[in-house]
């Protein structure tokens, strides 16, 4: 079984997508920064817990965008 804790702790994360996302929304995507790169549009930014990341994962979805890589950067420190 998988120490559940380490799902629960702040996280930065790079989420990369097929398509365009326009950076003003940002807010819709918890705050990531949104960076359009060739076609594609690269998403950064820091997590809460896990099930914050699905929360944005669904999102992209919502939008029928294809998802090409997820990458945890690494744990935050206090927050940060």
């Amino acid at each position: 079984m998988t120490n559940r804790h380490n799902y629960d702790q702040p996280t930065n994360y790079i989420i990369r997508i097929q398509g365009v996302i326009d950076p003003t929304w940002s807010d819709w995507f918890g705050g990531f920064t949104i960076i359009p790169q060739n076609g594609e549009t690269v998403l950064e930014g820091e997590v809460n817990h896990q099930a914050a990341l699905h929360g944005i994962l669904a999102k992209i979805n919502q939008l029928g965008l294809v998802i090409l890589l997820v990458e945890k950067i690494t744990p935050c420190k206090n927050g940060k």
